[in-house]
């Protein structure tokens, strides 16, 4: 029998399957992305869909209405074709997969470029060296290798290696050979430049080229985070920022969170085919960056790569499994120095890729990089650092000490877990304001565009702004009573819900609506990020009011809402002037160790110097986190800020006693 046809749009993806493969599958395999936080568990409802043409079976979910499964709607991941079909994926269930020079990439860009200006004496790991090697004579008849070494050496102390293939094509490099009369005659030309990097403790001669060719020295400072792959290409002679590009992680296709990822590598062939995921991204944005700034593939020398512990060990192709169980070991947390060419990397042949070091397995190179970029682990004062994400990771310390952990956070605040939820894209509501009485709900959302959902910030701001009005108690329960108006009962359960964007306004063609069970599922992906900074607090024996400094990394961080975030008790309540945005400081960081090798010996004793703190073993974190599941917090007087607001708006009733 011949196979299903099914073609999805827009695009017109087209792809033949088997009967017994999901429609989410059948959408990988046409290379149309469609949602599946949950890597196709059917438990996220993000992989809607409308049937146009077709018949399918599989089982209802209450993730969709009456009146969308009357409309042809179906969550991709539990039906099945029986005929060929023809499929819309709408709105809120698109992701563009590449994000190039525009808009998005822009953001991404310059929220990298706020730290890791370059130092002042440039030291990249990988520099070229024009030389004049003097001819050899017969009073001096030194080999071609050890001339080449000596000079060298010169510029570069320290022990050095090359490789047989640059040994072999030495001689013709540095000598010109003409024939004249059926005889060979060697012309000496000694001005070559020679590609040295470090590798480990020693130098490597990576390449030798005739002529000066000191000026073509290119790397490539990358995030590879669980959403975003961001790269940055650098002048190592400048140690500046050409340009920049970002794209969507395409393991999105697999799941949101990397324990989903990681699951669905244990499938046959999933291993290969997330490893294969990021090398095409990383391919992709190599291919853009070198077409906007007509560099060559072959002068890029060398890339750094910041992410947390499982998405290296996906680009690395190293064994994730072991990540998820206890003891929770990864394969590697300080991989040496590979060939990028081993990875299907096309750079210079021979050119080098690095890794920062991992700290765990849930505290990863990223983290190493945000502390390296944020400089907390050379201040006096104490600083907090955190990475509010899928996985919260939280860094405490100064130039004394430094301590850091992990909150398994949940997809929330990347749109994951909640219903009208959507990524930071185009058409997201970023952020959002409800003034009483009415209430009257005014809404912003990135580029303008009509809404299509609910990003992080706006989430975030939504349940502030929610709380305040006193549309929600303390214990996050829905107060109808408040706003008759914006409130209806759920379809599904009978709950409430309340209405922030009426169909008529959204992009969607639905009604962007916050549930009683998304109020509960962001409470407790605060709680999670504040009761993992609260352990670590309390481990070292510190205040709050001793912090100093808390820096955010990340692009979600530059729309964040600060009076929001301490509202709903994500952040802790201290003077705004203390808290700063840094962007991506993953990226900021692997550029610093990419144009120094000071900052990439720093980094091995930062990671020395961190204590990690593993919370599935602490036996307070679990009673820090229900404590944490109440707007603010079960203990008000931690947050006096949020108080004020309380007895301004709603009288004292809510106040602390």
């Amino acid at each position: 029998m011949s196979g299903l046809r099914i073609r999805f749009s827009p695009g017109n993806l087209e792809t033949t399957v088997e009967q017994g493969v999901t429609l989410l599958e059948a959408a990988r395999r046409a290379g149309a992305y469609v949602g599946a936080i949950c890597g196709g568990e059917g438990i996220c409802g993000k992989c809607r869909v409308i049937v146009r043409k077709g018949d399918v079976e599989g089982q209802s979910t209450e993730f969709l209405t009456r009146d969308e499964i009357r409309r042809g709607y179906v969550l991709a991941c539990q039906v099945y074709p029986r005929s060929d079909l023809v499929v819309e994926i709408p709105p809120e269930s698109r992701l563009t997969g590449y994000v190039g020079i525009g808009e998005d990439s822009r953001r991404f860009r310059d929220f990298s470029l706020r730290l890791a200006e370059p130092p002042p004496a440039l030291s990249p790991l990988v520099e070229k060296f024009a030389l004049s090697l003097p001819e050899p004579t017969l009073d001096n008849p030194t080999a071609d290798q050890e001339r080449l070494l000596s000079a060298v050496a010169r510029k570069r102390p320290g022990p050095l290696q090359m490789g047989l293939k640059v040994t072999r094509e030495l001689p013709r490099l540095l000598r010109r050979c003409e024939v004249a009369r059926s005889s060979w005659k060697w012309t000496w030309n000694g001005n070559v430049t020679a590609t040295v990097a470090l590798r480990g403790p020693v130098n490597e001669v990576l390449c030798v080229e005739r002529g000066d060719t000191s000026r073509r020295n290119f790397g490539l400072a990358l995030d590879v985070g669980t959403t975003t792959v961001v790269a940055h290409l650098v002048d190592l002679t400048t140690g500046i920022t050409r340009e920049a590009a970002a794209k969507y992680n395409s393991q999105i296709r697999f799941g949101a969170d990397v324990i989903t990822r990681i699951n669905y590598a244990r499938q046959p062939g999933g291993a290969e085919a997330l490893h294969q995921a990021v090398i095409e991204d990383i391919e992709t944005l190599i291919e853009e960056l070198s077409r906007q700034t007509q560099i060559g593939r072959g002068d890029i020398q060398c890339i750094v790569a910041a992410g947390n512990t499982a998405m290296l060990h996906f680009l690395l192709g190293l064994e994730v499994d072991v990540i998820r169980l206890a003891p929770f070991v990864p394969a590697a947390s300080a991989p040496p120095p590979v060939r990028a060419a081993e990875l299907g990397l096309r750079i210079h042949p021979r050119g080098i890729l690095y890794t920062m070091p991992m700290v765990g397995s849930f505290v990863g190179g990223d983290v190493t990089a945000g502390i390296l970029a944020s400089e907390i682990y050379r201040a006096e004062e104490l600083s907090l650092l955190l990475d509010i994400g899928t996985n919260g990771e939280v860094v405490l310390g100064n130039k004394e000490f430094l301590t850091a952990c992990s909150a398994s956070a949940g997809p929330a605040f990347e749109g994951g877990s909640v219903g009208c939820g959507m990524r930071a894209a185009s058409g997201a509501i970023d952020s959002l304001r409800i003034s009483m009485p009415g209430p009257v709900i005014s809404a912003t959302t990135i580029d303008g565009q009509p809404p299509l959902g609910l990003c992080g910030t706006g989430l975030i701001d939504a349940l502030a702004e929610l709380f305040i009005a006193g549309l929600l108690d303390r214990g996050g329960r829905f107060q109808p009573s408040a706003a008759p108006k914006h409130f209806r009962m759920a379809e599904d359960d009978g709950g409430a819900e309340f209405v922030v964007v009426g169909r008529e306004q959204s992009g969607s063609n639905r009604d962007i609506v916050i549930t009683q069970a998304d109020v509960e599922n962001l409470i407790r992906t605060k709680a999670s990020i504040y009761a993992a900074v609260d352990s670590l607090i309390q481990s070292v024996g510190v205040r709050y009011s001793d912090i100093r400094r808390v820096y955010i990394a990340g692009a979600f961080g530059n729309r964040l809402n600060v009076s929001s975030c301490v509202t709903i008790g994500l952040l802790p309540d201290l003077p705004p002037e203390r808290i700063q945005f840094i962007g991506n400081s993953s990226v900021a960081g692997a550029r610093l160790v990419m144009v120094s090798r000071a900052m990439y010996e720093q980094m091995q004793q930062i990671v020395e110097r961190i204590t990690y703190q593993d919370l599935i073993v602490d036996a307070g974190y679990m009673e820090r986190f229900t404590s944490a599941c109440f707007l603010p917090h079960t203990d008000l007087k931690r947050f006096p800020t949020v108080a004020s607001h309380i007895t301004a708006r709603l009288g004292s009733a809510l106040a602390p006693h």
